[in-house]
């Protein structure tokens, strides 16, 4: 395991499908990220409440509610302000990714999910304090 400050950013990964759940934590915890999960938008939200992650991933398309009322919900918690979420879609065409802004997402990431891309994104948005 890493032991520079990504050991100190927790993660959330809000995903319906298991196996996708299962690819993240396993790849961002061998990176030395703390990471949750919830499998629905309600579960998510809740979540976020309960672990004040660092960064959030949000799958867009989940049963019930869905990533971007669960981002809005997210971003009226104040104890959550600042949290960066990033979406998470197979639907990355302009329509999708502008509502996902819209939302509160500040990126969208397409699937099939591309590891190295998911690096990136998540240290470029987590906080300073968590960035090696």
């Amino acid at each position: 395991m890493v032991t520079d400050d990504r050991s100190r950013a927790t993660l959330l990964i809000a995903e319906d499908h298991e196996d996708i759940r299962f690819l993240l934590r396993f790849h961002l915890e061998a990176l030395g990220y703390k990471v949750f999960e919830a499998e629905d938008g309600k579960l998510a939200v809740e979540r976020a409440i309960s672990k004040h992650p660092d960064l959030i991933l949000m799958d867009l398309n989940m049963p019930g509610l869905d990533g971007y009322e669960a981002t809005r919900q997210i971003h009226r918690q104040p104890q959550l302000e600042g949290v960066p979420v990033v979406a998470v879609s197979a639907y990355c065409d302009a329509h999708n990714r502008h509502k996902a802004l819209d939302a509160g997402c500040v990126e969208c990431v397409c699937k099939p999910l591309n590891l190295s891309i998911i690096d990136s994104v998540v240290k470029k948005h987590l906080p300073a304090h968590c960035r090696n």
